[in-house]
Parts: structure tokens; C-alpha cells; sequence
């Protein structure tokens, strides 16, 4: 069901896409130092998109990292204390016998 409902969204956001590229088809010139380049507008508009996306990627990785590697210090500590514990069960349940 999970899976529909995200191949719907993906539709939809898709078809929007489309309609969106359809009707800004007009191009625009980009000047830069060393030439100019035109570029369709809905074209231009998704590749901005899509670099933003990686640069707030790349700018969340680090953050990312940290939180990994703090998760996997936190899951050796639990296994630990569950072990302490068990050992610490055996040792009462001996004096209590």
C-alpha cells in the first residue's frame, strides 16, 4: 500500500514536471566570462534544483556522520549494560539459593 502511495506521488509530481516544462519551453540566454549558452527555462530551473539538492546533501553529511557514529557508540553501550545486567541477575539469583 506504502508503495502505491508513493508511485502515485511520484506520478503526480511528474506529470506536474511535464506540464511545468511544456509551457516555459522559451529559452534564456545565460552570460557568462567566457560565452553565452541558451538554455530552456524549465530546464535551466531543474538543474538549479538538482544542485541545490546535492549542496544541501553535502552540507547535511557531515552532521549525518556524527549522528551514525554516535548511534553506534550508544548501541555497544546498550549491549553492555544488557550483558552487565544479565551477569548481575545470575550473581542474585546464586545468593539467593
Amino acid at each position: 500500500m506504502r508503495r502505491l502511495f508513493y508511485f502515485l506521488i511520484f506520478v503526480v509530481v511528474f506529470v506536474l514536471g511535464l506540464t511545468f516544462a511544456g509551457r516555459h519551453a522559451e529559452p534564456v540566454m545565460i552570460d557568462y566570462h567566457f560565452g553565452q549558452l541558451h538554455v530552456p527555462l524549465s530546464l535551466l530551473l531543474a538543474l538549479i534544483l538538482m544542485v541545490g539538492a546535492m549542496i544541501g546533501m553535502f552540507a547535511s553529511l557531515g552532521t549525518i556522520m556524527k549522528l551514525k557514529r554516535e548511534n553506534g557508540r550508544l548501541r555497544k553501550s546498550i549491549k553492555w549494560v544488557e550483558k552487565e545486567n544479565a551477569n548481575l541477575r545470575a550473581i542474585s539469583v546464586k545468593h539467593e539459593q
